[in-house]
């Protein structure tokens, strides 16, 4: 799946890195389309126009892999995976949680917790390997790290502090979670937002030489 892994970020191409390798397709198509509906948002000046741009997405996800345009390089690897089996269930998920970002600022706890829950949990249930629901303890976390990338990206300083206090609440709330080898590349993603939690303090810079190093210890020992 080269095109989607075209599509990320140094940082997120070390972290699929770490996935198995029957598990990178899907991975990279996770972080590969969670950036794309991020780019709608932030390119959308209009919210009628950001709408459509996402129910173009929603329309690829409902049709039949006969039926969906061609020439989109995302869209074939959807086609891919679907075809091998893959549950696209919570991609639908994803796109829900990328939708409330079209919602004016500032939020209450219902947006909050409709994004947090929406998009975090779409993106840890498609990206882990398996058939089976996401703990709660995953749920949790996958929440708590939704809120986390959103006070990492948002512009308005009082959405970001309010996102990034609820995901350190969250976090504090509850014993760590942890992902066995299959779900390494979550588990580097929640490292990564548990040093800034634990700093009071989101990282300037999440790919520094001393994050990448950290990545690559955890990515092989786990710790």
């Amino acid at each position: 799946m080269n095109d989607a892994q075209n599509e990320l970020e140094p940082l997120q191409r070390l972290i699929i890195a770490y996935a198995k390798s029957a598990d990178r397709d899907r991975y990279a198509l996770t972080f590969a389309l969670d950036a794309r509906f991020a780019e709608i948002i932030r390119s959308t000046s209009e919210i009628l126009i950001g709408q459509m741009r996402l129910t173009w997405w929603r329309d690829i996800l409902t049709k039949p892999a006969a039926e969906r345009p061609v020439g989109e390089p995302l869209v074939e690897h959807i086609n891919l995976l679907e075809a091998n089996g893959e549950n696209l269930a919570p991609l639908f998920a994803l796109l829900d949680g990328w939708e409330v970002m079209l919602d004016d600022f500032p939020w209450d706890d219902r947006q909050f917790d409709n994004y947090a829950r929406a998009r975090g949990c779409g993106f840890f249930d498609f990206a882990l390997p398996g058939r089976e629901a996401l703990t709660e303890g995953q749920a949790e976390t996958a929440r708590a790290w939704a809120l986390w990338d959103f006070a990492r990206h948002c512009s308005d300083a009082n959405m970001r502090a309010s996102a990034f206090d609820r995901s350190r609440r969250i976090l504090q709330s509850r014993q760590r979670t942890d992902f066995d080898r299959n779900g390494r590349p979550l588990s580097i993603l929640c490292q990564l937002m548990i040093r800034d939690v634990r700093k009071g303090q989101l990282a300037p810079d999440l790919y520094s030489p001393a994050s990448a190093a950290r990545i690559i210890w955890h990515g092989i020992a786990g710790r």
